[in-house]
């Protein structure tokens, strides 16, 4: 039941009319507070955004992606402009360094059958690293094994396998698929980068010269189905009580003062409220290649960034917040509509939210534009 980023926007627009959603969500920042406290003084520095999925803050420039409208681009002393166009029409995640001599970004076509990170450095070719080659011959998670994994057996013969490939396209159970969907990059030093591939349910890396190597592949997460939620799928009541593995889908990384790398991962099945709170943050050593989940319980996690005082702000997507994690405990520092991607610079939080999207026969229709804001801490 792997969900795939673009998806998302098609989950939010249904959520966006639905009571349980708006119940969630608030249109207004947080009231005045510092420290610890709820974010405050929000200044809007770009009003006409479609899909900001990554942010990277450089000095005093913002950079962002404009995920639908496939470009990178810069706000600088006021000015918002285009840096580049992407390779492929969706671009996704975003790093910066050197000032933005050099910066590297994500790219994908419609379908992740040509997907990659670009690293660009002034007066050097371009370096292209190939994901999608690489999960053709790789495939990290081609060992976990997702979907139904005990239980359900009283079920008739090839009841779930018909109504998974009817609802998701995928069998009951079913191992590691060739997917590629690289979503967000974070530097990692000594001329490479990490990337976290929301398709292909792993971290990886990219060396200096464009090689793909994998970093660690996230755990599935697993869920004992209740009647409630067999329900809200639409799923055969048979279900109720059987063990479902869920693919991970991580969206965000980035590294730590001690290169140890946070992770932020949706549920990889039904992103809205359906199914719970189910995103989670996650500690990746890159040197043991081994994972820890740190906290879990948040509503759409599609962007984490990390505070100068250890403190990890989680955006919540379907929750409507910026989430602060700090001390094994959690506290909402902004409320606003599609909360998308997040940065941390100093004592400055940035928020870029998803346009208000409809999806008809006409394909897909933006009712209100996003925007990118910062709010001081």
């Amino acid at each position: 039941m792997s969900s795939k980023i673009r998806a998302i926007t098609a989950a939010v627009a249904a959520c966006t009319t639905a009571t349980a959603f708006s119940a969630l969500t608030a249109s207004s920042a947080s009231a005045h507070g510092s420290g610890d406290g709820p974010a405050h003084s929000p200044k809007v520095l770009n009003s006409r955004v479609i899909a900001p999925f990554g942010m990277s803050i450089s000095g005093q420039d913002v950079w962002y992606t404009d995920g639908f409208v496939g470009t990178v681009n810069k706000i600088s002393k006021g000015a918002d402009t285009v840096v580049t166009t992407g390779p492929q029409p969706e671009v996704a995640g975003i790093d910066v360094i050197q000032g933005g001599a050099t910066y590297a970004f994500t790219s994908s076509n419609d379908d992740h059958s040509s997907t990659s990170l670009t690293i660009r450095s002034k007066g050097r070719p371009d370096v292209v690293a190939d994901f999608s080659g690489y999960e053709k011959t790789v495939n990290p998670d081609k060992h976990a094994t997702y979907g139904i994994v005990s239980g359900g057996k009283s079920c008739a013969p090839g009841e779930l396998d018909a109504f998974f490939m009817k609802a998701f396209q995928i069998p009951a159970t079913y191992k590691g698929q060739v997917d590629s969907h690289p979503y967000a990059v974070a530097y990692l030093g000594d001329g490479a980068w990490a990337v976290a591939d929301a398709g292909g349910n792993d971290i990886l890396r990219v060396d200096r010269r464009g090689h793909v190597s994998t970093i660690a592949v996230l755990p599935p997460q697993p869920v004992t189905m209740t009647a409630a939620q067999v329900a809200a799928m639409g799923a055969p009541s048979c279900l109720a009580g059987a063990k479902y593995n869920f693919e991970p889908v991580p969206t965000d990384v980035e590294r730590g003062a001690d290169g140890k790398l946070w992770v932020s991962t949706l549920p990889g099945g039904p992103e809205d409220p359906s199914l719970g709170a189910r995103g989670s943050v996650y500690s990746v050593n890159p040197w043991k290649h081994s994972t820890q989940r740190m906290a879990t319980g948040f509503l759409g996690a599609t962007d984490l960034a990390l505070g100068q005082d250890g403190a990890v702000y989680v955006a919540e997507l379907f929750g409507g917040k910026v989430t602060r994690l700090k001390h094994g405990r959690t506290s909402t520092v902004v409320t606003t509509d599609r909360p998308l991607s997040i940065e941390v610079q100093g004592e400055s939080l940035y928020v870029g939210t998803l346009a208000d999207v409809t999806f008809g026969p006409a394909g897909p229709v933006v009712n209100a534009p996003g925007s990118i804001t910062r709010y001081r801490l």
